[in-house]
């Protein structure tokens, strides 16, 4: 269920609907309709980073609409304020409702327009990373993994928007693994903040966020201002780091972290966070891939889509 239009004078985008699971906050599995759109084929946004780098990035048009990365921000069924889908007999049309208005459409069968209305609109996801007519479900994970990946929940045209009885989040955490010669953590991301937010606005974000402070921010290294802190909760065995990426601020659950010459290359790095998710979250099988960082260091993101074969099974009846 692909279509391929027109999104530009120049540019076409390719649309596609199906379900994917997704997980209530009392565990119960449910589908829900999915988008997933590549916004233009033949080119793309760049934007200038901090550290004056050029980014792959997305139109502003889709940030001013209310969307954001996958993860603690996204919220299934919550309307993004600029979105809004509409339904016919066999197609999901999802409109951008800021300047240039884009307009996204793909076919959609008896199965995807029912859990449509059910839910009362749609989960889009924009992203450069794949081809929506092609892809498999390894390729969707890594491509919600992807900090420039976007998505909101367009709420159905015409239905006035009741807050949920049940909240419901896709089955995915983002996974941070940060190093350099000198440190390496990883952990779950939390939540994240504008990068103009000044260091004291940012550690008082933090703790605002963890709902505890004031706490007692270390820097992580203290000949790297650029690495940011980390402060524990006043519970054990809990650490956060927080750090300015070139995206913006990113609050991480530190699962674990080391200090001193340990690791030379992202394999290294990779083989000590697997064994450290698989200790500590029972999560294994990530796929991991780099993304915004702080100067001099590598930043690899993963995501946790579920039980591997539970998910791919999910995919396999319902696309």
């Amino acid at each position: 269920m692909t279509v391929i239009a027109g999104s530009g004078q120049y540019t076409t985008f390719v649309a596609r609907m199906l379900l994917v699971p997704v997980i209530s906050d009392h565990r119960v599995e449910r589908a829900c309709p999915l988008m997933v759109v590549n916004p233009a084929l033949e080119c793309v946004h760049l934007q200038r980073a901090q550290d004056g780098s050029w980014q792959l990035g997305h139109s502003q048009a889709l940030g001013g609409a209310g969307l954001v990365q996958p993860g603690p921000e996204l919220r299934l069924g919550v309307p993004a304020d600029g979105l809004v889908t509409c339904l016919t007999e066999s197609t999901v049309t999802v409109v951008v409702q800021v300047p240039p208005f884009t307009v996204y459409e793909a076919p959609a069968d008896e199965r995807v327009l029912d859990r449509a209305r059910a839910l009362g609109g749609v989960l889009t996801v924009v992203t450069h990373r794949l081809n929506p007519g092609d892809f498999t479900l390894d390729e969707l994970g890594e491509a919600l993994a992807d900090p420039r990946t976007l998505a909101g929940w367009a709420g159905l045209h015409g239905t006035r928007h009741k807050p949920p009885h049940r909240r419901f989040r896709l089955r995915a955490e983002v996974f941070v693994l940060h190093w350099n010669s000198d440190h390496l953590s990883v952990g779950k991301l939390v939540r994240q903040a504008p990068g103009r937010f000044t260091a004291d606005r940012a550690r008082s974000w933090a703790e605002q966020v963890m709902g505890a402070g004031p706490l007692a921010w270390q820097p992580v290294h203290d000949d790297r201002p650029d690495e940011g802190w980390h402060a524990g909760e006043p519970y054990p065995g809990r650490q956060h780091v927080l750090r300015r990426h070139a995206d913006g601020w990113k609050l991480v659950h530190a699962y674990s972290q080391a200090s001193g010459t340990t690791v030379e290359t992202d394999n290294e790095a990779k083989a000590w966070a697997a064994q450290v998710l698989k200790r500590q979250a029972g999560i294994s099988g990530l796929t991991w891939q780099p993304g915004p960082s702080t100067p001099d260091s590598v930043t690899l993101y993963g995501i946790a889509l579920g039980t591997r074969h539970r998910a791919a099974a999910s995919l396999r009846l319902r696309t």
